[in-house]
């Protein structure tokens, strides 16, 4: 195979297996809470493109949202709409990480750096969820390889600083976290004393401008901040430790912040991959490779920030520090075949060269990925026998923010919707609380544009403990993150409304109390009996029309 050959047809060959992979399936786990929000953002901008930065009002950027309002149009299913995003994002991020690992180390490392990708639970999670993570991953890891093109003089500075500037310009308009990508970016530069090249700042000031020029309309412009708790940028402070907290130097928390990250490590990346590491550590320590210090910065420091600063945080925040971890496994696999090849030579006078050094390194690797695949193979099939995380079985099987009946309950208010308008000639109207996410978003997602269903955000509730309003008239808004504009409308139209049941602290036998005349109609035990999805509709008999 010539060098011209293998440039193409290897990554070619890493993206079909990374497609027939991912997209198996990939609806298997359903809708979670905050893919609910982000795909009803990109629903509300797909029709209406003014309100393109609608993920403000919870102090989110945009990109995200503004690609899957793309993909909207060619899904049916809006889930799917929103997974394609990370689909496409993950797959850019295994040519990416292939093209590092050849330009650091070989084509062999390249290469099995891919596959370690394709088939590692973190990112396999993560790049079938329509969750920006996956998608900040991508760009950080083409940031990463500009960096590299910069340091190792395959690129001019102009045009290298040019796409440095573009790719985390992209990568703070999709996440506020991208900021931790930044010193790994600088750091990559100094180790290569490119800061020492004539123009260096001058290029770099340009790509800070780029970054600032590509974020200033998302800082400047949109809506202010409709959720409660929510601040621009940052999202919620309450996720950081205090400046005053930090001073005092909170070693406990600290320590818990490291090991809670331990703990998704070694759930993620499986226990054959992190022994994999700890050995390549030993190798890193020994010769002092800049090229492996450039990946253990790229995973050490914003690991060590979200340590220090962080008051609480989800696995999803490191999947972008995973990259260089796969990196750096398939560096080390490749000398521990050739440090086995060497002693079964030396000691057993078993000649392993060529073809049979090759059979070695892919029994290693066969080892390495089988836990992985297994893990893979039970996200595909059956997401509740998987071995998540506790946090994550929580949030994404278990608890209140898991999709499970959420389809559900969408078709049976779309069938109820559907007799509900053959009989009273009009749209049934269905009342949502105004707190983001499951169940009420996931369901609405599905719910979407069907014109047998008018949903009305009960703006009003819990703050006035009725859900029907006493007045003649109330205000009906496009969606509970739009206030205007408003129609008013007149109070009977609710006299038969549904109402899908939040995650809320009011329990329901308050509500039922405040609200006698709502019945259950419908319930969903989700895996954990303590939590369900319930729909109420009100039995109020028909009251005389206002004017």
């Amino acid at each position: 195979m010539t060098p011209k050959t293998s440039s193409w047809l290897v990554p070619g060959i890493l993206i079909a297996l990374y497609a027939v992979v991912r997209t198996q399936g990939l609806t298997a786990l359903p809708i979670f809470s905050d893919e609910a929000i982000y795909i009803h953002w990109a629903q509300i901008i797909n029709s209406q493109p003014a309100e393109f930065l609608i993920s403000k009002v919870d102090g989110k950027q945009p990109l995200f949202f503004w690609l899957n309002a793309v993909t909207l149009n060619f899904f049916a299913d809006p889930l799917l709409a929103g997974r394609s995003v990370s689909l496409v994002a993950g797959g850019a991020s295994v040519v990416g990480i292939f093209l590092i690992g050849r330009i650091l180390f070989s084509t062999a490392s390249g290469f099995m750096a891919g596959l370690i990708y394709i088939f590692c639970p973190y990112m396999f999670f993560f790049d079938r969820l329509a969750l920006v993570d996956g998608l900040l991953s991508a760009l950080g890891i083409w940031a990463f390889l500009v960096s590299l093109y910069l340091a190792l003089e395959l690129k001019s500075l102009q045009i290298g600083f040019r796409w440095l500037g573009i790719l985390l310009g992209l990568a703070l308009l999709t996440k506020a976290t991208a900021l931790l990508l930044f010193p790994v970016m600088l750091a990559v530069l100094y180790l290569w004393d490119v800061h020492r090249r004539p123009e260096f700042w001058k290029h770099l000031a340009t790509a800070g401008f780029i970054i600032l020029a590509i974020n200033l309309v998302a800082f400047l412009g949109g809506p202010g901040i409709g959720v409660q708790g929510r601040v621009p940028f940052i999202h919620q402070p309450d996720y950081f430790i205090s400046p005053a907290e930090l001073m005092s130097f909170p070693w406990w928390l600290w320590l818990r912040n490291a090991w809670v990250i331990r703990d998704f490590y070694v759930s993620y990346l499986t226990v054959p991959v992190v022994m994999i590491l700890l050995a390549g550590i030993v190798y890193f320590i020994r010769e002092r490779d800049p090229k492996e210090m450039a990946l253990w910065l790229w995973f050490v420091i914003p690991t060590g920030v979200i340590v220090v600063v962080a008051n609480g945080f989800f696995s999803r925040y490191m999947v972008m520090m995973v990259p260089p971890l796969l990196l750096l496994t398939a560096r080390t696999l490749e000398r521990l075949a050739a440090w086995l090849a060497q002693t079964l030579t030396s000691r057993l006078h078993w000649e392993v060269k060529g073809g049979k050094r090759n059979t070695l390194l892919a029994i290693l690797l066969i080892f390495t990925l089988s836990p992985s695949a297994m893990f893979d193979w039970k996200l595909m099939r059956e997401p509740r026998t998987a071995p998540l995380n506790k946090l994550d079985r929580i949030l994404y099987i278990e608890g209140a923010n898991s999709g499970y009946g959420v389809r559900a309950a969408a078709e049976f208010l779309r069938q109820e919707a559907r007799a509900f308008q053959e009989k009273k000639g009009y749209a049934m109207p269905l009342l949502v609380a105004t707190s983001p996410g499951n169940p009420a978003e996931g369901v609405l997602v599905y719910l979407w544009n069907d014109p047998a269903i008018l949903k009305v955000p009960a703006h009003w509730w819990p703050q006035t403990r009725n859900l029907i309003p006493k007045e003649n008239r109330f205000s009906l808004r496009p969606s509970i993150y739009q206030s205007t504009p408003a129609i008013r409308r007149e109070a009977h139209l609710l006299d038969h409304a549904r109402f899908i049941y939040p995650h809320t602290k009011i329990p329901q036998e308050t509500f039922l109390q405040d609200n006698p005349k709502f019945k259950k109609v419908w319930s969903f035990i989700k895996p954990d009996p303590k939590y369900s999805i319930d729909i109420f509709k009100n039995h109020q008999p028909l009251r005389k029309r206002g004017p």
